[in-house]
């Protein structure tokens, strides 16, 4: 999976969902709201030491945005589009990159 327009817009509209103070960056509680959503659990502390060690962050180690795609642009590369493509689904993506509308019930 390439890092195309689409895709690089799809990740910064999920990372605008946790990043609620719109910073520019996930401060680690929102960056667990996020792990805790995507992946039914939050990060370890070690995942938050190779985050921070690995992606772009702040001076204090915040993930920035830029860390965000990053972290996806790495998974995709390294083979991973499955897990990906799981995540971009969770946060209601279809298989072209469109947010799929939520239903009202």
């Amino acid at each position: 999976m390439d890092l195309t327009p689409e895709f690089r817009d799809a990740l910064c509209e999920i990372f605008g969902r946790y990043a609620k103070k719109n910073t520019g960056f996930l401060e680690e509680a929102e960056l667990q709201d996020f792990a805790r959503f995507t992946n039914n659990k939050p990060f370890t502390n070690d995942e938050l030491e190779e985050i921070r060690s690995n992606l772009k962050c702040t001076k204090e180690g915040m993930l920035l945005k830029e860390g965000f795609i990053q972290l996806y642009h790495l998974q995709t590369a390294s083979g991973d589009d499955e897990e990906t493509w799981k995540d971009l689904k969770k946060h209601g993506y279809d298989d072209s990159l469109k947010l799929i509308p939520k239903t009202k019930k």
